[in-house]
């Protein structure tokens, strides 16, 4: 190869490469879903009955069914009442452990509806409180200044958390900063969501 045509053809390659990274970030981008957060049942039920909201009142109870079950699955877990009101603000309540012994975890704060996904049904997150008082998903891929109101949020807002692990001790919070300390901030200032 000579080296007029190398000099050529290394031109040529980030040309290349550049339009092949945007191509791949637009197709990356993530759907985007009306989102809507209730502090309970009653909330979601009483805006299904309005008639301004496209689910229903049995969308809400499915969507408040699945968010306690993945309360159960995915609910932060401390070893000691003290730390989960500390990273809560308070109303921890105490569950057997595996291993028999007691651990803490924070009420479930309200659920986050996540209109017509895969499958053409709603998804759902339990949300928490913080210690700040704004309201986080258990992966922290969501944090919001209330617990009611609606907005348009991307989809990945809904992927399942991973399952709970066993439960944080303070030395564990201390070394990841507690809960809320890591999350992405996403729609954090949005007046839908209160605040």
């Amino acid at each position: 190869m000579t080296p007029a045509r190398a000099l050529k053809r290394s031109r040529i390659m980030p040309a290349i490469l550049i339009g092949a990274s945007a191509f791949a970030l637009a197709a990356c981008q993530d759907e985007q879903v009306d989102a809507n957060a209730f502090p309970d049942l009653a909330s979601c039920e009483e805006a299904a009955k309005d008639g301004t909201q496209i689910f229903t009142v049995e969308d809400c109870d499915t969507a408040f069914a699945e968010a306690l079950t993945e309360y159960e699955r995915t609910a932060p877990r401390y070893d000691e009442l003290a730390l989960c009101e500390e990273q809560h603000g308070g109303e921890c309540v105490a569950q057997q452990s595996s291993s028999g012994g007691s651990m803490f975890m924070p009420l479930m704060a309200g659920y986050l509806m996540g209109s017509m996904l895969s499958n053409n049904r709603a998804q759902t997150q339990p949300l928490y409180r913080d210690s700040a008082g704004k309201y986080a998903t258990a992966s922290g891929g969501t944090v919001l200044n209330g617990n009611k109101g609606s907005a348009k949020m991307s989809a990945s807002n809904f992927r399942p958390a991973a399952a709970a692990s066993a439960p944080m001790s303070r030395a564990s919070v201390k070394a990841t900063g507690g809960f809320g300390s890591s999350r992405t901030s996403s729609f954090s200032n949005s007046r839908s969501f209160g605040g």
